[in-house]
């Protein structure tokens, strides 16, 4: 649902190029009217808020920042969303878990990292675990689609892919796109098309945009 969003920009306060860039899209979206956006921008959010904006159903959570927001919300806290034994509990006293697609902007946000270096072996074989990154742990807690960078990438590069996305993804015309569709199709935004365009990728099943 395009109405439900809510962002996370620079918490960190030191990229204010991102802010700059991302602010005008967002208000224009956020404007609409029934539209119900909500976010900060430039300081570090609450436990509280990243819960509401991740266990809201159908809606979208997007974070623009340096790597995968982990100083924000760790890893095992995204992954506590979905465990039973998790102290979160919606109004009506059921658990939750993640409900919303996560668009991930920073640096290396879905680069995927193997835990073990071969040394623990199993019948003299070596032992090595499936690589994981917090895409993954979104993925686990709940969320449909994860998008995150496979590298590093430059702040005005990818916020122009941003903005972009946003644009193909939320437009009028795009309800007919799938997210992973949209993901592709920013490419063609950056200078650097192949350096920094080519980093997004999707992770997930391809949503797509209610028609609203």
């Amino acid at each position: 649902d395009p109405r439900k969003l809510s962002y996370v920009v620079d918490c960190e306060s030191n990229l204010s190029g991102t802010k700059e860039t991302l602010q005008p899209i967002i208000n224009s979206f956020s404007s609409r009217p029934n539209w119900d956006w909500n976010g900060i921008v430039g300081s570090f959010p609450s436990q509280e808020f990243l819960i509401k904006a991740l266990t809201r159903e159908n809606s979208l959570f997007l974070y623009c920042g340096h790597g995968g927001g982990e100083r924000c919300f760790s890893r095992s806290q995204i992954e506590g969303l979905f465990n039973p034994n998790n102290s979160f509990e919606t109004s009506e006293n059921t658990k939750i878990g993640c409900q919303s697609t996560v668009i991930l902007m920073g640096c290396s946000s879905g680069k995927l990292l193997c835990s073990s270096d071969g040394k623990e072996k199993i019948g003299g074989a070596p032992l090595f675990y499936e690589p994981d990154g917090i895409a993954t742990s979104y993925l686990a807690s709940g969320s449909a689609c994860v998008i995150g960078n496979l590298w590093d990438v430059t702040d005005k590069d990818i916020d122009r892919y941003c903005v972009r996305l946003l644009q193909l993804f939320l437009g009028e015309k795009s309800s007919n796109k799938s997210l992973a569709h949209c993901v592709a199709d920013a490419r063609g935004a950056c200078k650097m098309r192949y350096i920094v365009g080519c980093a997004p990728v999707c992770y997930g099943v391809p949503v797509r945009c209610m028609d609203v």
